[in-house]
């Protein structure tokens, strides 16, 4: 009888999948993600599912720096809802400095000196009851940057615990991976507390170990921080300072005000404040700040940094404003042009891509060694070339919207986040900095189209290094997106990613879900660009494949060799020097097609046609000229 029930549900479950997955027109979907869709936590219209569900970790936080021992010392309280539908006997902890912990395996060298015992757990608690925490602890396991707590009594569905941990450990002063000292008294520091993993529908607990290349996939939650700094150490972070009168003296604390309110770029400290080292109030202050529905929280400090401010009305329609600002050493040439470039990046995601209200009340630009998003921040380092620090600021500010108010699992789709926003900075910068806009890594990733190492987009994140895994999450994701607009056109394309967002801001969307979404709004079948481009090895190659002449008129066939679509753009020079320009999207190729072909009335005689490479992406470029004796290189 068993044998037979096991045979009828495996019976109905392939015809439930066959008959759900024949809409997703032939291209990989993974068994975990298929499973999430026959639960209905996800809907093939895009949508969450009717009974999608989300854990959530709330965090109060007091932390300290003592700037001379690099020593960071934290205490916290986690409140953790387990909304899912299992009971959770185990709860997963990221102990994200680790990575720097003697002995452990990462994708970067460091310098010795940087190595450190990691992140010591000084005593833990579940809803008040203490947790032993000795190696040979029953209730502990901790392995590289993992600490799993089997729980004493399982958390059931739709209950809640309480988790009380201390800790401490040394932040790093060299071999700087997105956190660690700047300069002797400048700091940013990230990935500083025990978090909790998240559990989601697609893959349970999200075990991963952080090995410093791949990125984040974190929960959702709101965090109340306090952190404490000697005097004259003035604090940037994630979320609103909710004390700015007991830390700022009041010179400081006015032009704060001010700030807050005004449109005008505002200096709160200037070079000759930075004279007098007068900012704060007393020898320890405590910086407080409260940040909602965010992923995760950092902060910068230092004491001796320039601080310029502004604010911007974000949305016209309730007119919410964004509190902007950058914090600087006033060596940073380029920074005194940041909080400009940042204001003019904000007014252009909101007005043009993707034309939605910037999610956050704050953004800072902090002057750190990196490159790097965070919720409410980012932590750029300075440039002698201006055009990079205005690509720079624009991309790593647009992460505000992926991965941050919408929660994207960067560890498995670096490329969603990183492609958007490097499709999104491509589009400002040819705006902002015209004639210096460039997809970013595409001059690294040229060399290796084509090749073993240009491995599909859809190639799981975490599991590639550099330098394929940057080919994989910026250049090629952000040129299908380019060339999806190109298709679909800016209306559409906006209009789809604007639902997108209103979908799943605060949620914790898949590839699929953006492609259904976007499928969905359109009203188009996109399948034919998704699935070479995101889910085949292949490449870019068109070439001229002839001219004839005959009743009136020219027939231009174009040739595509490679398996990925990609537009025609095609130069036409005539016998009297008059140059012609015609523009064909990828959609020409939606079919299969191996030639398309252009007509052109023969009022004038053609002397060379030519394929126009924008972004540089063809191999073969010898086969994009031609001319009507035949074949003419061109290697432009």
């Amino acid at each position: 009888m068993k044998i037979i029930k096991s045979i009828v549900f495996t019976t109905i479950f392939l015809i439930v999948y066959t008959n759900c997955f024949s809409q997703l027109k032939g291209f990989f979907v993974p068994i975990n993600i298929q499973k999430a869709y026959s639960k209905k936590t996800r809907s093939f219209d895009g949508k969450p599912g009717i009974v999608y569900w989300q854990n959530r970790s709330d965090y109060k936080i007091k932390v300290a720096l003592n700037p001379k021992s690099l020593l960071v010392e934290g205490e916290e309280t986690i409140t953790y809802l387990n909304n899912s539908p299992d009971t959770l006997r185990r709860i997963i902890f990221h102990l994200f400095p680790n990575m720097y912990k003697k002995g452990n395996m990462r994708d970067t060298d460091i310098d010795p000196a940087d190595e450190s015992d990691g992140l010591v757990i000084d005593k833990m608690a579940v809803n008040g009851k203490e947790v032993p925490i000795s190696l040979s602890s029953d209730f502990i396991y901790i392995e590289h940057t993992l600490l799993r707590l089997n729980l004493e009594t399982p958390l059931k569905p739709q209950k809640q615990t309480s988790i009380d941990i201390s800790w401490h450990y040394t932040l790093n002063k060299g071999s700087q991976i997105r956190t660690g000292e700047v300069d002797s008294t400048s700091f940013f520091i990230a990935y500083f507390f025990p978090r909790i993993a998240v559990y989601d529908d697609i893959d349970g607990w999200n075990y991963y170990k952080y090995t410093s290349d791949s990125e984040f996939y974190n929960e959702f939650g709101n965090f109340d921080v306090s952190i404490s700094m000697p005097k004259n150490y003035l604090v940037w972070a994630t979320g609103v300072l909710k004390n700015p009168e007991e830390v700022l003296n009041d010179k400081y604390l006015n032009r704060y005000k001010a700030a807050n309110q005004s449109n005008v770029i505002m200096h709160i400290v200037d070079t000759a404040d930075l004279k007098l080292r007068d900012f704060t109030k007393s020898d320890t202050n405590t910086w407080k700040f409260k940040a909602e529905n965010v992923t995760d929280f950092v902060f910068g400090t230092s004491n001796h940094y320039l601080w310029d401010a502004t604010s911007i009305i974000v949305d016209s329609k309730t007119g919410r404003k964004l509190f902007l600002d950058a914090a600087y050493n006033k060596d940073s040439k380029d920074f005194y042009n940041v909080i400009s470039i940042a204001r003019q990046s904000v007014e252009l995601m909101c007005n043009s891509f993707p034309g939605y209200p910037f999610p956050f009340p704050k953004e800072t630009v902090f002057n750190g060694l990196s490159e790097m998003e965070y919720p409410m921040m980012a932590n750029d380092r300075s440039s002698d070339d201006i055009h990079y620090t205005t690509d720079l600021t624009a991309h790593e500010i647009f992460h505000s919207y992926f991965p941050f108010y919408c929660g994207f699992n960067e560890v498995n789709y670096a490329w969603m986040d990183e492609g958007i926003t490097s499709f999104a900075t491509y589009q400002m910068v040819s705006t902002m900095d015209s004639g210096y806009e460039k997809v970013c890594y595409i001059d690294e990733y040229r060399p290796y189209m084509g090749t073993y190492l240009d491995l599909p987009v859809f190639t799981l994140s975490n599991s590639i290094r550099r330098p394929a895994y940057d080919f994989m999450s910026y250049p090629k994701p952000a040129l299908f997106f380019i060339f999806l607009k190109d298709v679909i056109g800016t209306d559409l394309f906006n209009k789809s990613f604007q639902e997108f967002i209103v979908r799943w801001n605060g949620k914790h969307p898949t590839p699929y879900d953006l492609f259904n979404t976007i499928s969905t709004i359109s009203g188009q079948n996109i399948s034919w660009l998704i699935k070479p481009w995101i889910f085949e090895y292949g490449y870019v190659d068109l070439g001229v494949k002839d001219i004839s002449e005959s009743t009136g008129k020219y027939l231009i066939t174009i040739e595509r060799k490679g398996n990925y679509p990609a537009p025609i753009n095609l130069k036409i020079t005539y016998d009297d020097d008059f140059v012609d320009k015609t523009h064909h999207s990828a959609a020409v190729w939606k079919n299969g097609e191996e030639t398309y072909s252009i007509e052109k009335l023969t009022y004038k005689k053609i002397k060379k046609v030519e394929l126009i490479d924008d972004y540089g992406i063809d191999i073969n470029p010898m086969n994009n000229s031609y001319t009507l004796n035949g074949w003419k290189m061109n290697c432009k």
